[in-house]
Protein backbone atom coordinates (compact mmCIF):
# COMPACT_ATOMS: atom_id res chain seq x y z
CA UNK A 1 0.00 0.00 0.00
CA UNK A 2 1.68 3.43 -1.06
CA UNK A 3 1.70 5.22 2.16
CA UNK A 4 1.49 8.93 0.52
CA UNK A 5 0.44 9.86 -2.86
CA UNK A 6 2.47 11.74 -5.09
CA UNK A 7 2.07 15.24 -4.46
CA UNK A 8 1.53 15.39 -1.17
CA UNK A 9 4.62 13.60 0.12
CA UNK A 10 6.69 16.34 -1.91
CA UNK A 11 4.33 19.14 -0.42
CA UNK A 12 5.22 17.43 3.09
CA UNK A 13 9.42 17.35 2.35
CA UNK A 14 9.10 21.10 0.75
CA UNK A 15 7.15 22.15 4.38
CA UNK A 16 9.16 20.52 6.96
CA UNK A 17 12.62 21.72 4.83
CA UNK A 18 11.41 25.54 4.55
CA UNK A 19 9.49 25.69 8.29
CA UNK A 20 12.95 23.92 10.04
CA UNK A 21 15.26 26.01 8.47
CA UNK A 22 13.29 29.37 9.46
CA UNK A 23 13.05 28.39 13.00
CA UNK A 24 16.47 27.53 13.22
CA UNK A 25 17.99 30.93 11.45
CA UNK A 26 15.49 32.79 14.33
CA UNK A 27 16.08 30.71 17.57
CA UNK A 28 19.70 28.87 17.15
CA UNK A 29 21.77 30.85 14.98
CA UNK A 30 23.70 27.59 14.00
CA UNK A 31 23.21 27.30 10.35
CA UNK A 32 26.51 26.23 7.95
CA UNK A 33 27.34 28.30 5.14
CA UNK A 34 28.54 26.12 2.15
CA UNK A 35 30.59 28.62 1.12
CA UNK A 36 32.88 28.38 4.03
CA UNK A 37 32.90 25.02 4.07
CA UNK A 38 34.99 24.63 0.82
CA UNK A 39 37.82 26.03 2.68
CA UNK A 40 37.50 23.63 5.36
CA UNK A 41 39.56 20.68 5.58
CA UNK A 42 39.15 18.22 3.33
CA UNK A 43 38.80 14.26 3.09
CA UNK A 44 38.50 11.24 1.15
CA UNK A 45 34.93 9.87 1.67
CA UNK A 46 33.55 6.57 0.91
CA UNK A 47 30.39 4.67 1.22
CA UNK A 48 27.17 2.62 1.27
CA UNK A 49 23.84 4.84 -0.30
CA UNK A 50 21.16 1.89 -0.21
CA UNK A 51 17.58 3.40 0.03
CA UNK A 52 14.03 2.31 0.80
CA UNK A 53 11.99 2.69 -2.19
CA UNK A 54 8.93 1.71 -4.30
CA UNK A 55 8.27 1.35 -8.01
CA UNK A 56 4.51 2.25 -8.16
CA UNK A 57 3.13 -0.10 -5.48
CA UNK A 58 6.09 -2.32 -5.13
CA UNK A 59 8.15 -1.48 -2.19
CA UNK A 60 11.93 -2.21 -3.30
CA UNK A 61 15.62 -1.02 -2.23
CA UNK A 62 17.74 1.15 -4.63
CA UNK A 63 21.38 -0.12 -3.53
CA UNK A 64 24.34 2.20 -3.84
CA UNK A 65 28.24 2.83 -3.43
CA UNK A 66 29.93 6.30 -3.56
CA UNK A 67 33.12 7.79 -3.25
CA UNK A 68 34.46 11.92 -3.09
CA UNK A 69 35.49 14.37 -1.01
CA UNK A 70 34.23 16.08 2.51
CA UNK A 71 34.64 19.19 3.65
CA UNK A 72 35.26 20.20 7.51
CA UNK A 73 32.61 17.40 8.51
CA UNK A 74 29.62 19.56 6.55
CA UNK A 75 29.63 19.31 3.05
CA UNK A 76 30.10 16.34 0.84
CA UNK A 77 30.68 16.04 -2.90
CA UNK A 78 30.07 12.60 -4.24
CA UNK A 79 29.97 10.23 -6.95
CA UNK A 80 28.71 6.59 -7.38
CA UNK A 81 26.63 3.66 -8.90
CA UNK A 82 23.34 2.90 -8.03
CA UNK A 83 20.84 0.35 -9.30
CA UNK A 84 17.86 -1.65 -8.55
CA UNK A 85 19.30 -5.48 -9.64
CA UNK A 86 15.95 -7.33 -9.05
CA UNK A 87 13.13 -7.25 -11.27
CA UNK A 88 9.75 -5.37 -9.83
CA UNK A 89 6.80 -4.94 -11.96
CA UNK A 90 3.78 -2.68 -12.07
CA UNK A 91 0.21 -3.96 -13.78
CA UNK A 92 -0.50 -2.00 -16.62
CA UNK A 93 -3.93 -2.99 -18.13
CA UNK A 94 -6.74 -4.39 -17.35
CA UNK A 95 -5.42 -8.16 -19.36
CA UNK A 96 -2.65 -8.04 -15.95
CA UNK A 97 0.13 -7.27 -18.53
CA UNK A 98 2.99 -6.31 -16.22
CA UNK A 99 6.33 -4.55 -16.86
CA UNK A 100 9.40 -5.79 -14.88
CA UNK A 101 12.56 -3.25 -14.32
CA UNK A 102 15.76 -3.39 -13.54
CA UNK A 103 17.62 -0.05 -12.81
CA UNK A 104 21.51 1.27 -12.92
CA UNK A 105 22.78 4.41 -13.30
CA UNK A 106 25.69 6.55 -12.07
CA UNK A 107 25.09 9.35 -10.04
CA UNK A 108 26.52 12.66 -8.55
CA UNK A 109 25.61 14.23 -5.41
CA UNK A 110 25.56 16.62 -2.80
CA UNK A 111 25.73 16.28 1.03
CA UNK A 112 25.35 19.76 3.32
CA UNK A 113 25.05 19.94 7.04
CA UNK A 114 22.77 23.33 7.41
CA UNK A 115 21.86 23.04 10.79
CA UNK A 116 24.09 21.89 13.37
CA UNK A 117 22.96 21.68 16.89
CA UNK A 118 25.53 19.93 19.31
CA UNK A 119 25.41 16.32 18.48
CA UNK A 120 22.24 16.89 16.10
CA UNK A 121 22.41 17.84 12.60
CA UNK A 122 20.30 18.00 9.63
CA UNK A 123 21.40 17.27 6.04
CA UNK A 124 19.80 19.05 2.81
CA UNK A 125 20.29 16.18 -0.34
CA UNK A 126 20.56 16.66 -3.87
CA UNK A 127 22.10 13.92 -6.12
CA UNK A 128 21.33 13.34 -10.21
CA UNK A 129 22.59 10.65 -12.28
CA UNK A 130 21.71 9.27 -15.68
CA UNK A 131 21.47 5.59 -16.43
CA UNK A 132 18.86 2.58 -18.15
CA UNK A 133 16.39 0.64 -17.09
CA UNK A 134 16.07 -2.80 -18.46
CA UNK A 135 12.43 -4.11 -19.25
CA UNK A 136 10.40 -7.33 -19.65
CA UNK A 137 6.73 -6.87 -20.42
CA UNK A 138 4.75 -10.22 -19.61
CA UNK A 139 1.41 -11.91 -20.58
CA UNK A 140 -1.11 -13.14 -17.68
CA UNK A 141 0.87 -16.06 -18.78
CA UNK A 142 4.33 -15.28 -17.76
CA UNK A 143 5.00 -15.00 -21.33
CA UNK A 144 7.64 -12.70 -22.87
CA UNK A 145 5.87 -10.19 -24.98
CA UNK A 146 8.87 -7.31 -25.16
CA UNK A 147 11.81 -6.52 -23.56
CA UNK A 148 14.62 -3.32 -24.09
CA UNK A 149 15.47 -0.77 -22.19
CA UNK A 150 15.76 3.29 -22.17
CA UNK A 151 17.46 5.94 -21.04
CA UNK A 152 16.55 7.43 -17.36
CA UNK A 153 17.68 10.68 -15.75
CA UNK A 154 16.63 10.27 -11.96
CA UNK A 155 16.89 13.24 -9.67
CA UNK A 156 16.67 12.84 -5.72
CA UNK A 157 15.91 15.79 -3.36
CA UNK A 158 15.76 15.29 0.34
CA UNK A 159 16.49 16.35 4.21
CA UNK A 160 17.72 13.53 6.68
CA UNK A 161 18.49 13.76 10.22
CA UNK A 162 21.83 12.71 12.13
CA UNK A 163 22.73 12.23 15.38
CA UNK A 164 26.04 10.98 16.82
CA UNK A 165 25.92 8.62 19.61
CA UNK A 166 29.77 9.01 20.13
CA UNK A 167 31.92 10.94 17.31
CA UNK A 168 33.03 7.70 15.06
CA UNK A 169 29.17 6.95 15.61
CA UNK A 170 25.98 8.01 14.14
CA UNK A 171 22.48 7.31 13.35
CA UNK A 172 20.32 8.40 10.29
CA UNK A 173 16.86 8.98 9.38
CA UNK A 174 15.44 10.61 6.74
CA UNK A 175 13.27 10.93 3.11
CA UNK A 176 12.77 12.71 -0.09
CA UNK A 177 11.60 12.27 -3.76
CA UNK A 178 12.89 10.65 -6.47
CA UNK A 179 11.99 12.30 -10.02
CA UNK A 180 12.91 10.34 -12.95
CA UNK A 181 13.20 11.84 -16.66
CA UNK A 182 11.88 11.68 -19.74
CA UNK A 183 8.42 11.21 -19.33
CA UNK A 184 7.81 7.85 -20.66
CA UNK A 185 10.13 7.00 -17.38
CA UNK A 186 7.91 9.27 -14.87
CA UNK A 187 6.70 5.50 -13.30
CA UNK A 188 9.84 5.33 -11.90
CA UNK A 189 9.73 8.54 -9.67
CA UNK A 190 8.56 8.40 -6.06
CA UNK A 191 9.77 8.86 -2.90
CA UNK A 192 12.31 7.29 -1.06
CA UNK A 193 13.49 6.26 2.76
CA UNK A 194 16.72 6.15 4.72
CA UNK A 195 17.86 4.39 8.31
CA UNK A 196 21.00 3.73 9.03
CA UNK A 197 24.20 3.92 10.89
CA UNK A 198 27.50 5.92 9.57
CA UNK A 199 30.67 4.68 10.96
CA UNK A 200 33.76 7.20 10.70
CA UNK A 201 36.39 3.98 10.64
CA UNK A 202 39.27 6.70 10.06
CA UNK A 203 38.74 8.44 13.53
CA UNK A 204 38.10 4.76 15.31
CA UNK A 205 41.49 3.48 13.97
CA UNK A 206 43.04 6.57 15.20
CA UNK A 207 41.02 6.45 18.80
CA UNK A 208 42.79 2.54 19.15
CA UNK A 209 45.89 3.81 18.02
CA UNK A 210 46.03 6.44 20.40
CA UNK A 211 44.70 4.35 23.61
CA UNK A 212 47.69 1.83 22.11
CA UNK A 213 50.26 4.52 22.47
CA UNK A 214 49.00 5.68 26.01
CA UNK A 215 49.17 2.10 26.88
CA UNK A 216 52.75 1.87 26.06
CA UNK A 217 53.54 4.62 27.99
CA UNK A 218 51.98 3.75 31.02
CA UNK A 219 54.06 0.26 31.55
Amino acid sequence: MQIFDNGSFLRLMICFTVSFSTSASLNSQVLSNPVLALKEKREFIYGIDNRRTHIKEQSTIIYGIYVGIGFGGKLRLKSGISGVPFEKGEFLDEQGLVKKNKLIFFNLGEEFDFFIHHKFRLTAYVQSGIGFNFFRKLDKFNVEIEKGNYLIIPIELGVHANYDIVPWLRTKVGGGWRLVAPYDANDLSGYYLKLGIGVDADLLIEMFKNRNIHATSMN
